[in-house]
């Protein structure tokens, strides 16, 4: 491990010399300059790592060699030296960027420790900043963070299959990412400016799914009060999603493949077909080729739709993104919850990059959220959930208890899905709270927040019962 380089600025010599024999001990690199104007000039030659810096000096004095240390690189930690008589000063430091003061004369012991904490500070501030500039040199595409080779070779086909008008499967388990690589695609084909619509087939009763997609005329059967335009024409010149193919129905399947086939649809009740102009970019979180052998699934529509395949790794197959992703994640939603939270403890990232991760991505995005709820300003291994600090997945959860020392109840048999989607309801819940108490109940100024709408925001507060005495 590389010796932290520590820069002592003080014009009492012995003092200096003492505190550097005392610290090679410690088997730190040290330097000692007696003046302010010295100081800088090893600052800007030797970028340390920490610096011990007198307050009262002749020439210039500890303060300004501060805000002068703070502007050649404000990550170096900096720690005020000071008598008693100046302690407000060394206060005055602190406000200025100083981490922290130690009053002369001083207990080595104490000051060994500040120092330890100090240099941890600094190293978790340079990984920070060297996340912030992965971000920032990331492939250009929105939202997409990685750096591993499995996240690369996904944006790699992006790019190649973007520009065309190719038929796009993507596969991967749920919470991988599957609609927001459908958006890039989108976003960056010769259909950008066009409608991007997307279909959750999962989520849709199997008796409305067909006026769902293909539209109706009025009358068209029972409750048919007006015509209906389905999402084939809303995408019309655009991009058709369909999340979660292999719930469809087999007879919505037939229908389906004429579309892509044919380029035209019919409403229900309509007479005369409709031509559409659609780019299809279809996701499956299931195995299709089984699917087909179940009689699930039509081979002639899988062989229609494979015809450019995009496979998602899970979270735990590029554990290498998971600091980039957390760091997006909290730039992403300090301002939604109000936090001006900037790290992850190192024990923290350590249970993160250590979890299984059966919800992926969209699991560690209600993990991030939780612990920020949690959190002041950093988020430490006690504001993570219970069953990421104990490492816990599937049967163990039936027994977990929750930070909160309830003991969650779970039927027996419940799947490992099911579980990780309560953990996600909860995280929800706390979220949708944080934010209505941030805006004292303003339901379109939380909605406005949460990005999403007011209809949206209202059937979440009647689906958690949530009131403002919740608050």
């Amino acid at each position: 491990m590389t010796k932290a380089n520590i820069l002592i600025i003080d014009d009492e010599v012995d003092l200096c010399q003492s505190l550097l024999e005392l610290l090679e001990e410690e088997e730190y690199q040290v330097f000692i300059a007696h003046s302010g104007k010295e100081g800088l000039i090893k600052v800007q030659e030797n970028l340390p790592d920490l610096v011990l810096l007198d307050i009262k000096m002749t020439g210039i004095d500890g303060i300004e060699t501060l805000k002068r240390i703070t502007a050649i690189d404000k990550n170096i930690s900096v720690i005020m030296l000071t008598a008693y008589q100046t302690v407000e000063t060394a206060v005055k430091a602190m406000k200025l960027g100083a981490y922290d003061y130690i009053s002369k004369p001083f207990n080595f012991e104490e000051l060994k420790i500040i120092i330890k904490r100090a240099l941890q500070a600094h190293d978790l501030s340079q990984e920070v900043v060297s996340l912030r500039q992965q971000l920032r040199d990331k492939f250009s595409f929105k939202n997409i963070i990685g750096k591993g080779d499995k996240i690369k070779e996904v944006l790699y086909k992006i790019e190649k299959v973007a520009p065309t008008n190719a038929t796009v499967l993507i596969r991967g388990d749920s919470g991988s990412g599957k609609e927001l690589i459908a958006k890039n695609i989108h976003q960056y084909s010769p259909r950008r400016d066009k409608p991007f619509i997307a279909v959750d087939c999962a989520s849709i009763p199997e008796t409305l799914i067909e006026s769902e997609l293909f539209g109706h005329t009025k009358g068209a059967f029972t409750g048919a009060i007006a015509k209906r335009i389905g999402k084939f024409e809303l995408a019309q010149s655009g991009t058709l999603f369909l999340d979660e193919i292999g719930n469809l129905p087999v007879s919505i399947q037939a229908k389906l493949l004429r579309a892509l086939q044919e380029g035209e649809i019919n409403r229900i009740g309509e007479k005369y077909p409709i031509k559409i102009d659609v780019r299809m970019i279809i996701a499956s979180n299931t195995n299709l080729e089984e699917d087909i052998k179940r009689g699930t699934f039509r081979e002639d529509l899988y062989y229609r739709i494979n015809v450019f395949s995009i496979l998602l790794p899970t979270l735990k197959e590029r554990k290498e993104d998971i600091p980039l992703l957390a760091l997006h994640f909290l730039n992403q939603f300090n301002p939604i919850l109000g936090k001006n939270i900037k790290h992850i403890s190192e024990e923290s990232m350590k249970l993160l990059i250590n979890y299984f991760w059966p919800g992926n991505v969209r699991e560690l995005q209600n993990v991030i959220q939780q612990g920020m709820i949690m959190a002041e300003d950093i988020i430490l291994p006690e504001h993570l959930p219970f069953h990421i600090k104990e490492n816990l997945v599937g049967a163990d959860l039936v027994s977990a208890r929750t930070e909160e020392g309830e003991r969650i109840k779970l039927a027996e048999g419940i799947s490992l899905k099911e579980m990780i989607n309560r953990f996600s309801k909860d995280s929800e819940r706390r979220i949708i709270l944080e934010v209505l108490k941030r805006t004292y109940w303003n339901k379109t100024k939380a909605a406005k927040l949460l990005k999403i709408n007011y209809k949206t925001l209202y059937l979440k507060i009647k689906e958690y019962n949530l009131h403002p005495t919740n608050l």
